[in-house]
């Protein structure tokens, strides 16, 4: 995480019913998300998937959770006011290790 320049995301386990959930990556970047739920929210990852680094927030201080979000699109509400899905960062040794 300390590496974050903008969000990094990595796969959790035990999510949504299935054994991980988290980012589909090719060549070093997220390609897709392996996901058992809604896979067509602009970012369908667990709130545990993700970091965000300090100096992002500080230059986005309009960001924020979306106390009226579509159930499950909280991630979304937020991260969608600080990037976009190509430029999430990939850990985890390419997303592959939980």
């Amino acid at each position: 995480m300390r590496s974050t320049r903008l969000v990094s995301v990595w796969p959790v386990g035990l999510v949504g019913g299935l054994r991980f959930e988290g980012p589909v990556v090719s060549g070093g970047r997220v390609v897709g998300f392996h996901t058992g739920w809604r896979p067509e929210r602009p970012f369908p990852l667990d709130m545990a998937a993700f970091a965000v680094a300090l100096p992002l927030l500080l230059a986005r201080p309009g960001a924020r959770f979306d106390p009226q979000a579509e159930r499950g699109f909280l991630e979304s509400s937020f991260l969608g006011g600080l990037v976009t899905p190509q430029q999430l960062e990939p850990k985890a040794k390419n997303c592959t290790e939980v």
